[in-house]
């Protein structure tokens, strides 16, 4: 099994370098061929962020990301908190934040405690207030 890269799987999913994306696109496939891709959340994560600079709206990018981890041959950590958080992303929320909570979760380690006022109005998310 092999890692891609952020920028790796930015070109597989857009195709806008005409010499980078062939070679993404042939290390996806023989990678999967050859045991699979393992995608980690910083990966999802930084993927999510990148694709705002392509000026996709929220659902284009919700739908390319679930559509690469439910691809054969692709491993996430834990499918279903990724499916989640993707969910949670596609209605608004930031990817980064959800799988950080997904983590916390399946860790046991709630509530995650946060600056954030959007963050935190999810359950299991605690804002904390200076002073």
């Amino acid at each position: 099994m092999l890692t891609l890269d952020t920028n790796v799987v930015v070109r597989l999913l857009i195709g806008d370098d005409p010499q980078q994306t062939p070679v993404a696109e042939r290390a996806f496939l023989d990678a999967i061929a050859g045991g699979g891709v393992y995608l980690p959340d910083v990966v999802l994560a930084e993927v999510a962020w990148v694709l705002r600079g392509y000026e996709l709206d929220r659902a284009t990018r919700h739908q390319l990301l679930e559509r690469l981890v439910r691809t054969r041959g692709v491993v996430v950590d834990d499918i279903d908190a990724v499916i989640d958080a993707l969910d949670q992303f596609r209605q608004g929320g930031d990817l980064a934040d959800q799988l950080i909570l997904a983590r916390a979760t399946s860790a046991g380690a709630l509530p995650v405690l946060t600056f954030d006022r959007r963050f935190s109005a999810s359950e299991g998310v605690a804002l904390l207030r200076p002073g």
